[in-house]
């Protein structure tokens, strides 16, 4: 069973830091993570920039994400933007 990260209710430009260095120290070292973002209830583009860039350095580092669950608004904001993020197993930044 993989570790699991859960993301803060608020994903802004006033969090990101402090999630993304948690991130970093979170994922080394690991071969598989559960991601869950589900409780994301306040989002701005500094909060989509770090999901998709967590989705890229796991696949750059070959590091499964299994589950990766998102909140309706993450839902909702990535697919105005056409940003796929729960389609993992085609291996494409």
């Amino acid at each position: 069973m993989s570790e699991s990260f859960k993301f803060p209710a608020e994903l802004t430009i006033y969090e990101v830091q402090d999630v993304h260095t948690e991130l970093i120290a979170f994922l080394a070292g690991k071969q598989e993570v559960a991601l869950d973002l589900s409780q994301v209830d306040e989002l701005d583009s500094a909060g989509i920039q770090l999901a998709i860039w967590l989705v890229n350095y796991c696949r750059n580092t070959g590091v499964q994400i299994n589950p990766l669950t998102l909140s309706e608004l993450l839902t909702a904001r990535l697919s105005l933007l056409n940003v796929p993020l729960t389609d993992l197993s085609a291996g494409e930044p």
